[in-house]
């Protein structure tokens, strides 16, 4: 899902976003709200315990990755200004000239070929002072492909 809009006073091209889609969101909460009914069943009832380790997984997983579709909302920003990325806990900004490559990662899962954007970037906080950012069309809600071709407009 992008979003279109204007990066202060700034008369150049409008900052844009991308993030997981909110359906998939709202539903990723309803698969966790199942998941723990399920969980709860099974612990009332303790008719298996190796049903209510798998309940109890399930439950975990799937909240885990709700509030990570939630917290990281946008999770890919393009401004002006440089590249935001947000994360559970955190979100980076890096200008521009931080900023040594964009391009599209062609890989096969499943006997399919997928694509995937990874932007290189400078960053002091990593060991060897350089970071991959790698995003997934379930990260973008959106194709990579495109979104490269944005990211290295925007950059120009």
């Amino acid at each position: 899902m992008c979003d279109g809009e204007h990066a202060g006073g700034d008369p150049g091209p409008p900052a844009r976003s991308w993030s997981t889609p909110a359906g998939l969101v709202a539903v990723g909460w309803l698969c966790t709200a199942a998941a723990a009914c399920w969980l709860t069943m099974m612990l009332i009832t303790h008719s298996d315990p190796t049903g209510s380790l798998l309940a109890a997984v399930a439950t975990l997983g799937l909240f885990v990755s709700s509030v990570w579709g939630s917290r990281a909302r946008p999770r890919l920003t393009v401004s002006p200004a440089g590249v935001g990325v947000r994360g559970l806990l955190h979100r980076r900004t890096y200008p521009w000239p931080a900023v040594t490559d964009v391009r599209v990662i062609q890989a096969r899962r499943l006997g399919r070929e997928t694509y995937l954007l990874g932007v290189d970037v400078r960053d002091e906080a990593a060991l060897d002072g350089e970071r991959l950012l790698v995003f997934g069309r379930l990260d973008l809600g959106a194709d990579p492909v495109d979104v490269a071709a944005t990211v290295m407009a925007a950059r120009h």
